[in-house]
C-alpha cells in the first residue's frame, strides 16, 4: 500500500511531514518484537516509566476522568468521535495526562529508555542533499530550534477532538506540555508564552522596532499569497519549491487560512545564525495572533517559514 503512494520529492531534496511513515514504522515494531505495537509500548516505555495512565484510546476500556473531544463549528461546539487505535495506530491514538508525560520527559534526560548519542542523532536537524537548511528543523520524530541560544526539542499534534504540544528546553531544564480537548488548534505559542513566564531569556518580545519595514511588507505580501496557494518560486531555496508542491504544505496552507484574514504583521524578533537571518513576527490570523519564523539567506531567498 504505502509503495503505491506517488512519490512527491526525490531523497534529499527537501523534507515533508507524513503519519505515513509513523505507521510503517508501527508495523516493523510488530513485525521485529512480535508483540502488538500497544503492548510493546506498554512493555517497555509506560510500564518502566511507571506512567499508569498512559494507554490507547480504545473506548470500550473505562477510563476515569476521561476527556471528550471537541470542535468549534458553526458557532457552536461539536463532540467530535474518538481516533480508533486500529486506525491512528503509530501515528497517534494514544491517550495520557500531564503527569505521565513529565515521568516520560525526565526519561529523556537519562539512557533509560534511549542511548545518548540516539537522542541527539533524533534531535540533529537533516540537512537537504546540499547541506541547506530544510523547510522544518526536523530530526527523528522531533522538531528542534535555537532562540537566542537556548535550545528548543518539541513537536505539535491533533487527533479528532485533541490538540497538544510538548515543548523541551534542555538547556534550561524546563518543559512544557498543553494537552486540550480542542480540535484543529495551534497552541504552540501558548507553550512558548509560558516557558518566557519561568525563564525570562526565552520571553518574546510583542513588537520590536523594525530596522526593514520593506522587508516586512514583502514577506506579509508572501506570506497572504501562501495563505490563498500561490508563490513565486523565485522567492524561495530549492528545498522550499520542493517542499510547497507536496500535499503536506498544501493541507498546511489552508488549514492556516481557515484561521481567519491576515491582520497585523508585526516583527517581534531577530537575529542571525550561521548567515541566516531569522526573523520572528507576531501574526494575526483572524481574531487570534500566532507566531511565525521566517528564515532568509544571503541570497535573498526563503528557506523556511514555519510557526514556533
Amino acid at each position: 500500500m504505502f509503495f503505491k503512494l506517488p512519490q512527491e520529492f526525490k531523497p534529499g531534496e527537501t523534507w515533508a511531514y507524513d503519519n505515513t511513515g509513523y505507521y510503517l514504522l508501527g508495523l516493523i515494531i510488530e513485525q521485529k518484537s512480535k508483540q502488538t505495537y500497544w503492548d510493546f509500548l506498554e512493555q517497555r516505555i509506560f510500564k518502566p516509566l511507571g506512567m499508569i495512565h498512559t494507554r490507547n484510546t480504545d473506548t470500550k476500556e473505562l477510563v476515569l476522568n476521561r476527556a471528550a473531544g471537541y470542535l468549534w463549528l458553526d458557532n457552536s461546539y461539536k463532540n467530535q468521535t474518538v481516533l480508533w487505535p486500529f486506525v491512528g495506530f503509530s501515528a497517534g491514538s494514544l491517550l495520557s495526562t500531564v503527569e505521565d508525560l513529565a515521568l516520560w520527559d525526565a526519561a529523556l534526560y537519562s539512557e533509560k529508555l534511549v542511548k545518548k548519542a540516539t537522542l541527539e542523532q533524533m534531535w540533529r536537524a537533516a540537512k537537504d542533499k546540499d547541506g541547506s537548511l530544510l523547510p522544518y528543523n526536523s530530526g527523528y520524530g522531533w522538531f528542534t530550534d535555537r532562540y537566542h541560544g537556548h535550545r528548543i526539542i518539541q513537536h505539535s499534534g491533533g487527533t479528532l477532538g485533541f490538540s497538544s504540544v510538548i515543548y523541551r528546553f534542555p538547556d534550561d531544564t524546563l518543559t512544557i506540555v498543553i494537552l486540550t480537548n480542542h480540535a484543529d488548534k495551534m497552541i504552540d505559542q501558548l507553550a512558548l508564552d509560558i516557558a518566557g513566564m519561568y525563564i525570562p531569556a526565552l520571553k518574546r518580545p510583542m513588537a520590536i522596532s523594525d530596522p526593514s519595514p520593506i522587508v516586512t511588507d514583502r514577506l506579509k505580501a508572501l506570506f497572504s499569497q501562501l495563505l490563498k496557494g500561490r508563490y513565486d518560486p523565485v522567492e524561495f531555496t530549492p528545498a522550499m519549491n520542493a517542499f510547497l508542491k507536496t500535499a503536506t504544505s498544501k493541507s498546511l496552507w489552508e488549514w492556516f487560512d481557515s484561521f481567519g484574514k491576515t491582520g497585523t504583521f508585526l516583527l517581534s524578533d531577530h537575529e542571525q545564525k550561521e548567515g541566516i537571518d531569522v526573523l520572528r513576527y507576531r501574526i494575526q490570523l483572524g481574531e487570534n495572533i500566532y507566531l511565525f519564523t521566517i528564515s532568509i539567506g544571503k541570497n535573498g531567498k526563503i528557506s523556511q517559514i514555519y510557526f514556533s
